[in-house]
């Protein structure tokens, strides 16, 4: 299971990601031009020196304009070489989030097992890692370094320079660190509550059309609005603050301009400088400060980047840590359950518990048995969607981890409970992400899964727009849709979960075709149901209750196992179609 986006990533960890991205000595030009920019920052109160103390002295015109465009000439320079940093660190952030992007979202894809709680996807927490390598803090981190440098400048034209300058630095650094204390505890209290409020929207949005059926619109709008002000309480009152720090810092650095331009006049008729020194000083002490200044104001915009740094790394090392697996040969389709246990973490109750059976290729296992009994974990572990706590499942002798995910994905054929259905148009529902996908594929999975003449019956046919997970289809087009999808391709392991739940007789009985064909074309089903008509043409029958596996073997045995009420519904109603026994026990 991937690692939590809050968990404490190793330092080896860290080191391995960031030894992953591309461009990294894209960062040796951008120091390289930082130190040119700061060094050239040096000529304004340099020109100052000279135009005070030698121009004014000598009233040489010509030395005024030499050290004018001496002047000019560093300033263009600088302005082109702050031009370049900017656009290094813009390219190196989009080669950052290009880089990155695809492993953040397979490790999502891999990671979530389907579960949502409420977090920002970590793929939005790369966009927002992009934007801030763009942007303006980045820049003040890369000038903070050269401050010892100013500073030692400072002491160069007279110590008392250099005591302001430090005393301003360590005014700042108080300023920073309780800026930095008020973000992280922003951070810190917003987080949950906007992973409430997120979660709460969605779901909102999700159920609008049950929300508005129930006449819940207003009562939904409140939730929401509490739930927002909730979480915005603590960000108004951090921003509230790093404002005013902010302010009280840009307020100290204006002082000891002032204080700078003061005390140089007092050393000036103490004939200990120069008079060009009053200038040289306030600027040297700006560009000194400004960089500090600016952290403060950012504290906030690093706090967020760094967590989302951390939920980044909890997605990307995995991937990048996974050792890559060998390909194996095409299975024929056998799938082997050998005494499978699963349990959620932190809960002592098992929701399945020693299950054993085995399915073969041109077979078909029916799962029964009451509601909790654990029929839909038995297939996402058969999918390979969460892994069990105990007990191993084999596909041709293979347990399902040694096997490649995508390639596993190629031979396994799934139709959750849940019919999920990506958008686009109907092809490219039932193609999925499959980019060698052919129209003849398409048409014979529709075919297959007797889907075919409802899609034709559509207004585009294949190209019909679904809509957002296919809201625009009724639940038994999903069904059938979704059934064809599961078809799709070179399928040996079929895997259906309710797959008659929205179909009437009618539907029920081109399914039943569809899985007759499917086993002609040898491939291994296994299909959970409540409802008896699939049973008439099951080749096996396993009974589960409480996630205990009560009997497994042909049809008509099992079902006149005297267990759980659901075995005798289903039993009394199948019964008088007298099943056939049509696949021995294994």
């Amino acid at each position: 299971m991937y690692l939590r986006c809050h968990r404490e990533i190793p330092a080896s960890g860290q080191r391995f990601l960031l030894g992953s991205i591309p461009g990294r000595t894209t960062f040796v030009w951008i120091v390289a031009f930082s130190v040119s920019i700061n060094m050239l920052l040096l000529v304004v109160p340099f020109y100052s020196i000279e135009v005070f103390d030698r121009v004014l002295s000598s009233g040489s015109v010509e030395t005024l304009v030499g050290l004018s465009l001496i002047a000019a000439t560093a300033l263009i320079f600088s302005a082109a070489f702050e031009t370049l940093r900017n656009r290094l660190l813009s390219r190196f952030a989009v080669r950052f989030e290009r880089h990155l992007a695809p492993i953040v979202l397979e490790g999502t894809i891999m990671g979530t097992a389907g579960q949502n709680d409420g977090r920002t996807n970590a793929l939005v927490k790369v966009r927002e890692l992009r934007s801030f390598l763009s942007g303006g803090p980045v820049g003040s981190l890369i000038d903070a370094p050269f401050l010892p440098g100013f500073v030692l400048i400072l002491f160069f034209l007279h110590p008392w320079y250099g005591v302001i300058a430090l005393i301003g630095t360590a005014i700042l650094l108080v300023l920073g660190a309780v800026s930095h204390r008020i973000a992280r505890m922003e951070v810190g209290q917003a987080t949950q509550a906007a992973q409430t409020t997120q979660a709460a929207l969605d779901g909102i949005v999700r159920h609008s059309d049950l929300v508005r059926a129930m006449g819940w619109t207003r009562g939904a709008i409140r939730e929401f609005m509490d739930l927002n002000d909730e979480a915005l309480s603590p960000v108004v009152r951090a921003s509230e603050r790093v404002y005013t720090i902010a302010a009280i810092a840009r307020m100290v650095r204006t002082i000891l301009q002032i204080t700078a331009i003061g005390t140089g006049a007092w050393l000036v008729l103490q004939n200990e400088v120069l008079s060009g020194s009053l200038i040289a000083s306030s600027i040297l002490i700006a560009r000194t400060l400004q960089p500090m200044e600016g952290l403060i104001s950012a504290w906030r915009a690093l706090t967020s980047a760094h967590e989302a740094w951390k939920q980044v790394q909890a997605a990307a090392i995995p991937v990048l840590a996974r050792k890559r697996k060998t390909l194996l040969p095409s299975p024929s389709g056998r799938i082997k359950v050998e005494r499978v246990t699963f349990r959620t973490a932190g809960s002592d109750r098992a929701i399945l518990a020693g299950v054993t059976f085995e399915c073969r290729p041109a077979e078909m296992v029916v799962v029964i048995g009451p509601t909790g009994a654990g029929k839909s974990t038995l297939l996402r572990l058969m999918a390979g969607l969460e892994r069990p706590s105990g007990g191993t499942i084999r596909l041709d002798h293979a347990a399902l981890p040694n096997w490649e995910p995508d390639q596993l994905g190629q031979y396994v054929g799934y139709l959750p409970q849940d019919v999920q259905l990506l958008g686009g148009t109907v092809a490219e529902a039932i193609a999925g992400f499959d980019e060698h996908a052919r129209d003849q594929d398409i048409v014979a999975a529709a075919q297959l899964a007797q889907a075919h003449d409802m899609i034709l019956s559509l207004p585009a046919g294949y190209q019909t727009e679904i809509g957002r997970d296919g809201n625009k289809l009724s639940g038994g087009q999903r069904q059938r849709i979704g059934l064809a999808r599961a078809f799709f391709g070179n399928r040996k392991l079929i895997l259906l979960d309710e797959p008659n739940a929205n179909l009437d007789p009618d539907g029920e009985q081109a399914l039943c075709s569809a899985i007759e064909l499917a086993k002609a074309r040898g491939a291994a089903l296994v299909v959970v149901t409540h409802r008896p008509r699939l049973l008439t043409i099951a080749d096996a029958v396993l009974l589960l209750r409480d996630g205990k596996q009560l009997a497994f073997g042909a049809p008509f045995d099992v079902l006149r196992v005297p267990t759980a009420s659901e075995g005798r519904v289903i039993r009394r109603e199948a019964t008088p179609q007298k099943l056939p026994v049509r696949g021995t026990a294994r």
